[in-house]
């Protein structure tokens, strides 16, 4: 490869334990973290080229996706770009597949294809993107995708792009609760692998869909469409939660402090 590409190295000992901690400060935060679509995902061999590309909802998108990565496609490597002064200050990040970009001149977008692109030539890498650029709502579907993914699928032979749309909704529960959704790969055909405007489109299009498709059952609040990274576990809140446990120990009953019925049954 040209010189001046960047390598950056994941090493498998701390992503798994960076994966683990995650798990946990996730338990700490949040009622819940549930996946669907994940098929979109495993059935892509091994040997294509793979972007997943997010929209950017929230500080917890990179986690999310080191974690989604490790429960559906475990045997692919995690790349990601990350703005170049926020790597200098998370610097362990370098040694987890993050790399710096930047993407505010034109020669970091230069940069970003061609190590991008040196990237996907790897096997079983995977690079994991949020072309958004900034944190937008997730009802906010008006904001344009960056153009350097659209450039770097036309130099990618074979290149599966996959969308994950991602939300953070409050249910009934004291914590949020983290929803994630892959959606279909995008299918350009050959005709148009090369032109960028296609790519731009049909990247777009697929991602706010599949937004569309994860707001649909988030707003059904059917736990039921999920299967879950980490469970919805029970936690006693305060004074009140205390005082309830002993009103159903005293009846005989099971006590169980979470508010969401529909998280109960699904579980049992």
């Amino acid at each position: 490869m040209s010189s001046g590409v960047a390598h950056p190295k994941s090493q498998k000992w701390l992503v798994d334990g960076f994966c683990w901690y995650s798990k946990g400060m996730i338990r700490k935060c949040f009622t819940s973290f549930g996946i669907s679509g994940t098929e979109q995902l495993r059935s892509i061999a091994e040997t294509q080229p793979l972007i997943v590309y997010a929209n950017h909802a929230s500080w917890w998108d990179p986690i999310v996706a080191m974690l989604a990565r490790k429960e559906t496609v475990p045997t692919r490597t995690l790349y990601a770009p990350i703005d170049s002064d926020m790597l200098e200050n998370y610097a362990v990040l370098k040694k987890m597949g993050f790399y710096g970009v930047k993407l505010e001149s034109y020669a970091g977008a230069q940069q970003f294809l061609v190590n991008s692109k040196a990237i996907l030539e790897r096997p079983n890498a995977s690079l994991w993107i949020t072309p958004e650029g900034k944190f937008c709502d997730v009802r906010d579907h008006s904001q344009s995708l960056m153009p350097g993914m659209a450039h770097l699928a036309t130099r990618v032979p074979d290149i599966v792009c996959v969308p994950l749309a991602i939300e953070y909704p409050f249910w009934e529960d004291s914590r949020p609760h983290i929803f994630c959704m892959f959606g279909k790969p995008v299918e350009i055909g050959p005709k148009d692998a090369k032109d960028k405007e296609a790519w731009s489109r049909g990247l777009t299009k697929a991602l706010r869909q599949t937004q569309s498709d994860l707001a649909s059952n988030v707003i059904r609040r059917d736990p039921k469409a999920f299967e879950y990274i980490v469970e919805s576990r029970a936690k006693k809140l305060g004074w009140y939660d205390h005082a309830r446990s002993m009103t159903a120990w005293i009846r005989g009953k099971e006590f169980d402090p979470r508010h969401s019925h529909a998280m109960k049954k699904r579980q049992k």
